[in-house]
């Protein structure tokens, strides 16, 4: 499933998100099975961004938010199809 993945850090705390951020690469290198599909970062913001995830299992997402906790607040908001919501709530709703 989809998700879009907000999250925010401390601009203050820049060095230690880099360095997550590099031990974070390495693992995805390591052990992709382990965390969702990543697309690139989009910055909206200091210190604010998100990315849109693609996980197979509930275990890669709490992979990928226990790892950044505590450098990061995160949220994340389910990404449907509209198209195939739409036959779904035609489905229900007819």
């Amino acid at each position: 499933m989809k998700f879009i993945w907000y999250w925010e850090f401390n601009p203050d705390e820049i060095e230690l998100v880099l360095e997550r951020s590099e031990k974070f690469e390495k693992l995805l290198k390591e052990n992709p099975e382990e965390f969702p599909k990543l697309s690139e970062p989009i910055l909206t913001g200091r210190g604010q961004g998100f990315r849109i995830i693609e996980a197979e299992n509930e275990e890669q997402l709490m992979n990928i938010t226990a790892f950044w906790w505590p450098f990061e607040n995160w949220e994340l908001v389910p990404n449907f199809n509209g198209f195939d919501y739409i036959k779904v709530w035609q489905k229900w709703n007819k």
